[in-house]
């Protein structure tokens, strides 16, 4: 039979005097885990690489003064800057900016946890001349400086290689040529010494797909067309660089495309003008020499009515065929996977074109959801639904184009077809006219088509000239990228309050958690609240500060210490219980509790009353008494029980006057058997008649059941709680005594209450401990730690 601790009991009202002791006992648990988060904070700062970002931010503007003169917009007007934000995100102008920055070779310095980039922070660099193994990238070289030399070492393909040379010189092998430069050999050597310096040569693909991923383009305003640049690297002045290059080339980049664009339609004018001058020429050339030739100097105006008409058709023919190649190419620019920009370049192509308003918005629609197709691409897989799904409408719209498309290149075969009749119709008519005034017609209807295209290009080239002349692109920076100092990442500042206050919680959780879970009998009043009102309380027992290995008898040092006035109190109280008493038993739930101590004590007080005491150990299987008095335990009750030695050879005496005992004796292999013995009743009725209090130091009866009997027929049954120690569940041990047991009476003692709490009376703090081998152990957890360490005692 034993008594569980394991039920967990949670304290649902406010005790000041529970939160009051967890505090005591815990106070320390929020400055310790404050202290170790705190050492957590500083390892993971000290061996946390440094993030460092820089940024500049920069508008996108474009100015049109040509438009307010011509009416006419400039094709490269752009009202949105999302193209411009796709392209500063984009790996081609990356790798523009990387060019500028010439990192062909990258030096790192290795410590023992971190690895650290040297991007002009070194006190080395390397000149690399040749590189004549490109396999060789990406492989780290190994710089040691050494009696003023440099040894590189590396290991490629499996094979360790090494080479040395002078600082400041060539250094050969098969696979490179290079220099090993400082401008300090001093700092060169103590950084040599410190750490494993090394170099690799770049691979352009892998850099830029290592150094990417810390680009970060922001639109900041899109009214304002405003966008921050900024980068992001544990090198605080390659990010300042990157910023800077990536700035630089975009500027050049979109003025270069901007330029290009504006160039090529220039340059078709200039070459459809150079081609019409030579037909202008021509047909001028021809009618002179017809009219010379055919002395027609005035043709008659017989022949001005069919003369209109042909040259109408005619015109009307060219311009048709002239819009259907316009077309044609149009056609071919719309492949399966169109390019945005060769989307957006078929604009100009199309200006003045009859269908230019039925297909320009058609293409712009096209052009816009193409930029949506790249911006998504940033973010999202192609095979993702979102990037399918505008596949679909980028298939649709070309779809839909293409079917206008032949729609009005089928209108405009018929026009051709239809003109080409008329005009062969006129033709006929021509042949009935006199040869000379046929000619002549021709010849001048073919002159004034020229000079009319010819004027016609000549005032779209002077129109663009200006267009492209009012035009000029304005983005400008407006604030410039700078070296950062403070990192943005860790926040030493916010990584240590986060840290401590994390730390602070847990402890102050902790000790909530104790205060909600505490299951120990705090006071006197808690353990009121839990026993029968039919339990008497005899008092307390105070704590005195004594270091012992084992319980002692302390009452007799002192008649004013608070012990002895605690023990003069609770023999008080013993005599309203039972004026007559003459047997007192002594017991607890468990082991720890503080039966034996006080039970050596209460016999020493009343012994010191001048009353004829003695104590028996009746704890057979792990016994004190013994232990208290400093004698050895060869002969005692379990001797004395089985008729081995007689009462006069177990009896002994001890220093105080009046105080006798008998220790436990050797420890039997059926203790039980023998509490419960007749020889046992016999030997305390003996002890009844020599002595005027008997003392029973019974086992712990929350363990063992064998005490119970003892307890029952004793004058005075005390049980023994331990403040802060004996949980609240052991009351119900109590409970059972008067109900299972049919126990008529039971007086509790109070141990270990703290003697600064005059509320409860005293307490004192005693270890008291069953192990394992025979006998009876205590199987609660708090006893399971007991046993696993061993304490002093403190009285």
């Amino acid at each position: 039979m034993g008594t569980s601790s394991k039920k967990v009991i949670i304290n649902k009202e406010y005790n000041p005097y529970i939160l009051n002791s967890v505090v005591k006992r815990y106070w320390y648990w929020p400055l310790f885990f404050v202290f170790i988060f705190t050492c957590f904070a500083y390892v993971f700062l000290r061996y946390t690489k440094a993030i460092f970002e820089s940024s500049s931010l920069i508008q996108i503007e474009n100015t049109d003064q040509a438009k307010q003169i011509i009416d006419v917009e400039n094709i490269n007007t752009k009202n949105n800057v999302s193209s411009e934000i796709e392209l500063l995100k984009s790996q081609l102008l990356f790798e523009k900016a990387i060019d500028k920055l010439n990192m062909n070779v990258s030096l790192f310095s290795k410590g023992k946890i971190l690895t650290e980039e040297l991007y002009l922070l070194s006190t080395f660099n390397v000149q690399p001349y040749s590189l004549n193994d490109s396999s060789l990238c990406n492989i780290p070289i190994f710089v040691k400086f050494e009696n003023n030399k440099v040894n590189l070492t590396y290991t490629f393909n499996g094979v360790k290689f090494s080479s040395s040379g002078k600082l400041n010189s060539n250094i050969k092998n098969k696979h490179f040529n290079i220099i090993i430069k400082s401008s300090n050999i001093k700092e060169f050597q103590i950084a040599s010494d410190a750490n494993k310096l090394y170099f690799t040569f770049n691979e352009k693909g892998s850099l830029i797909e290592r150094l990417l991923p810390g680009l970060i383009i922001n639109p900041i305003n899109l009214d304002a067309k405003t966008i921050q640049i900024s980068y992001q690297s544990y090198n605080p002045v390659l990010c300042n660089d990157i910023v800077r290059v990536v700035t630089e080339a975009f500027f050049e980049y979109d003025e270069n495309l901007k330029k290009q664009s504006s160039d090529n339609i220039l340059f078709f004018i200039e070459s459809q003008l150079d081609s019409l001058s030579i037909e202008l020429k021509l047909s001028k050339d021809s009618l002179a020499d017809f009219q010379r030739n055919s002395n027609l100097p005035d043709p008659e105006m017989a022949g001005s009515k069919l003369n209109g008409d042909l040259y109408k058709y005619n015109d009307e023919l060219n311009t048709c065929k002239d819009e259907l190649a316009t077309l044609k190419l149009v056609s071919s620019k719309l492949k399966a996977e169109p390019n945005r920009l060769e989307i957006y370049k078929i604009l100009p192509e199309m200006l003045g074109k009859s269908y230019e308003s039925a297909l320009s918005n058609q293409i712009e629609d096209l052009h816009q959801i193409l930029e949506k197709k790249e911006d998504l691409l940033f973010k999202l897989k192609p095979e993702n639904p979102e990037i399918k799904n505008i596949n679909e409408r980028i298939d649709n719209k070309i779809y839909s184009i293409k079917r206008s498309m032949s729609v009005i290149q089928e209108r405009l075969t018929d026009n051709i077809r239809n003109l080409q009749l008329k005009i062969d119709l006129l033709d006929g008519e021509y042949f009935q006219l006199p040869a000379k005034k046929m000619e002549f017609n021709r010849l001048k209807s073919l002159q004034e088509l020229n000079e009319k295209y010819y004027s016609l290009l000549t005032e779209k080239k002077a129109q663009y000239a200006i267009s492209n002349a009012g035009y000029a692109p304005s983005s400008r920076v407006l604030s410039k990228p700078f070296v950062p100092e403070i990192p943005v990442s860790p926040n030493r500042k916010i990584i240590y309050i986060s840290f401590f206050l994390f730390g602070l919680l847990i402890g102050i959780g902790l000790i909530i958690y104790k205060y909600l879970t505490y299951n120990e009998i705090n006071s006197m009043d808690d353990l009121k609240k839990l026993l029968p009102d039919n339990v008497s309380f005899l008092g307390g027992v105070p704590t005195v500060k004594k270091n012992m290995e084992f319980s002692q008898i302390v009452v007799n040092e002192s008649s004013k210490s608070r012990i002895a006035e605690a023990m003069r109190s609770i023999r008080s109280n013993l005599s309203f219980v039972n004026e007559n008493a003459k047997v007192i038993a002594i017991s607890s739930s468990v082991s720890g509790e503080g039966k034996t101590f006080v039970a050596i004590n209460l016999a020493g007080i009343i012994a010191l009353s001048g009353k004829k005491t003695i104590i028996v150990d009746l704890d057979l299987r792990k016994p004190k008494v013994h232990l208290a008095f400093d004698v050895k335990n060869d002969n005692g009750m379990s001797n004395l029980i089985i008729h081995h030695s007689s009462l006069d050879e177990c009896i002994q005496h001890s220093k105080v006057k009046n105080l006798d005992f008998i220790t436990a004796g050797e420890v039997p292999p059926n203790p039980s058997e023998l509490i419960l013995s007749d020889s046992f009743k016999n030997i305390l009725e003996v002890l009844k008649s020599r002595y005027d209090c008997i003392i029973v130091d019974n086992p712990p009866i929350g363990l063992v059941s064998d005490g119970i009997p003892v307890m029952a027929s004793a004058d005075i049954p005390i049980y023994i709680f331990k403040a802060n120690y004996s949980k609240r569940i052991f009351a119900e041990r109590v409970i059972e005594l008067f109900e299972v047991q049919q126990m008529k009476s039971l007086n509790v003692i109070l141990n270990g209450v703290d003697s600064g709490n005059r509320r409860y009376g005293y307490g004192y703090g005693y270890g008291y401990g069953y192990g394992y081998g025979q006998g009876y152990y205590d199987d609660d957890e708090d006893g399971k730690k007991r046993r696993r360490r061993k304490k002093k005692s403190v009285y």
